[in-house]
């Protein structure tokens, strides 16, 4: 089996911890055998294409060298222009893919069987329109972008086309199905597959050793919250709340750990709360209220898990929440908003609390509580290390085997028909056009 991964979201050099998701499991894909647990599979041969945006002079193109580590990776360019580009952004992909394609495998799909897009816009429907021009099925994984990325009118349109023509639709969460079947219809089939965890690399540490070896005070209580440097990550929602939480219990400090990719405005204001809620609390006399450590790596970031009391997602939207995964694994009890995936992610009292979206008194309830009680960390680390990307990894080929199969049954491609009645938004996208 020969599968085309692609997306905008994958690490590269510079920032390696950007779609780490999708190389994980497209490596647990790669690394199946007929000697592997779970149903018997063929060699398969795993392939990535990560466009990097370009438009003359306001958007110089990325120069990411291409990779082969842990599988091969090429970059090629996209025009993406400014203003329409949430128009055109999918067709540009589209063209981007069909270059790359062509010049793996010569016209058609001598060298692509299917093609394995992550996130709806402009990567899923790019890869659709790529994937009817040269007659290759496309499986589309959607992620908690489709919830931001469906509100505008035509691009929600082109996102319903791709979802309802492409082979197979994955969810990463139930939550995030019952949005696919909201933007392009309640017939559609959609295999829910969530994502798993690296146990090798997030795994329990006694709570002690972990705070000796990154400075953490021994008696204080420690809250962690994990994401990009967004409005929907809810960081600001955390820091909002720690002069309760520190009224009620004392020592508490808050740890915000992740990428500082986001939003500058955000940014700006988040740091300047930060800073407040430090003064307001005296920081002198017990330690930082809250503060913002930036990027971490996976080791430190394990750490971390480990060394904190709870971890707290207070997001406003989520699809399905890496963060709470890997503090699982770790041992680490969540408090999480009641978005997307947190409930089917934090589905035990044993595991943590999920607080209704936007109640500031029930969040900082929820972690004072929290705080409050003893928890059994290795029963929790249990849980989070149980499902793998290698389980992840059989579930997704089941998908794939399934649609190669369907094909192969029909004895014919599934190339451009005009009649077909999503073509108008082909045609359409063929009448942009869009230099190489």
């Amino acid at each position: 089996m020969r599968v085309l991964t692609t997306t905008l979201c994958y690490p590269t050099p510079d920032q390696p911890d950007q779609g780490i998701f999708v190389q994980r499991r497209a490596g647990a894909l790669a690394s199946l055998s007929p000697r592997g647990t779970g149903p018997a599979c063929p060699r398969i041969d795993v392939r990535v294409v990560s466009p990097a945006v370009w438009f003359p002079i306001l958007r110089p193109r990325q120069r990411i060298a291409d990779q082969h580590h842990p599988l091969p990776v090429v970059h090629p360019r996209m025009l993406s222009m400014p203003v329409i580009n949430w128009v055109t952004d999918g067709v540009s992909y589209a063209r981007a893919l069909e270059r790359v394609i062509t010049q793996v495998g010569g016209p058609a799909r001598t060298g692509v069987d299917l093609i394995d897009a992550h996130f709806v816009y402009p990567d899923g429907v790019g890869a659709w329109l790529a994937g009817r021009r040269l007659g290759i099925p496309v499986v589309v994984t959607i992620r908690g972008k489709i919830v931001s990325l469906s509100r505008r009118t035509i691009r929600r349109a082109q996102i319903r086309a791709m979802l309802r023509g492409a082979a197979a639709r994955i969810a990463v969460s139930e939550s995030l199905a019952g949005w696919v079947r909201q933007v392009a219809g309640s017939d559609l089939h959609v295999d829910v597959i969530p994502n798993g965890v690296d146990a090798s690399v997030y795994h329990f540490v006694e709570r002690g050793r972990a705070r000796l070896i990154l400075g953490w005070a021994p008696n204080a209580r420690y809250v962690l919250g994990v994401g990009h440097l967004q409005k929907l990550k809810g960081f600001d929602r955390l820091v909002s709340i720690m002069p309760a939480v520190r009224g009620a219990l004392g020592d508490v400090r808050l740890v915000l750990a992740g990428s500082r990719r986001g939003e500058r405005l955000f940014k700006y204001r988040l740091l300047r709360r930060i800073a407040r809620c430090n003064v307001d609390a005296g920081m002198n006399s017990r330690g930082p209220c809250a503060e913002f450590v930036g990027p971490v790596g996976s080791e430190q970031l394990n750490l971390m898990y480990n060394a904190a009391d709870l971890l707290v997602n207070a997001s406003r939207s989520e699809g399905w929440s890496n963060a709470i995964s890997e503090s699982f694994a770790a041992g680490t009890p969540v408090v999480a908003t009641n978005v997307g995936g947190n409930r089917e992610q934090v589905c035990s009292a044993e595991l943590g609390t999920v607080v209704p979206d936007g109640d500031a008194r029930a969040l900082a309830g929820a972690v004072i509580a929290a705080l409050s009680r003893d928890w059994n960390r290795p029963l929790i680390s249990a849980h989070g290390s149980a499902r793998t990307w290698r389980h992840v990894a059989h579930e997704v080929y089941a998908v794939f085997a399934r649609v190669l199969a369907a094909r192969g049954a029909e004895g014919r491609a599934d190339h451009y028909d005009p009649a077909d009645p999503r073509a108008p938004l082909e045609k359409a996208a063929a009448a942009i056009e869009v230099p190489g």
